[in-house]
């Protein structure tokens, strides 16, 4: 194979995959009574019961809300290898970027709390006792 033809294919692929975004889009970011599916995280669908809590953005990070993931939910064998150190010692949070999506913070973060039973937890692991733009 020559390095004309490695280039061609190489751009067919590229090609097929740009037309597939265009031509079949998807919402990137799902919510259903079983959980949620972030596209850009790659992780499929993650249930609810799999998420110890969340907390509102901190100021440099304001479109996205951070999630604290239970120790020992299944969704800490889909990481991948650089995560799994953060994961073993009860540390691993996912931070879902909400910037090309109709959904704010704060309509997530009571979705979150609502379907985990959880109070929520800032940055620090203090409770936050109300999703409001407040709080944010």
């Amino acid at each position: 194979m020559t390095t004309l033809e490695t280039v061609l294919i190489g751009a067919a692929f590229v090609l097929v995959a740009v037309l597939w975004v265009v031509l079949y889009p998807r919402p990137r970011l799902q919510l259903s009574e079983r959980g949620f599916l972030d596209r850009d995280l790659r992780l499929g669908w993650i249930g609810w019961d799999e998420i110890e809590g969340a907390y509102p953005p901190s100021v440099l990070d304001a479109e996205g809300l951070r999630l604290r993931v239970r120790p020992g939910a299944r969704l800490l064998r889909r990481l991948r290898r650089r995560n799994h150190s953060a994961a073993r010692n009860g540390a691993y949070e996912l931070r879902l970027d909400l910037s090309d999506t109709d959904i704010s913070p704060v309509e997530l973060l009571q979705e979150v709390l609502s379907r985990t039973g959880s109070h929520g937890l800032h940055g620090n692991n203090r409770p936050v006792r109300e999703a409001t733009a407040g709080n944010l």
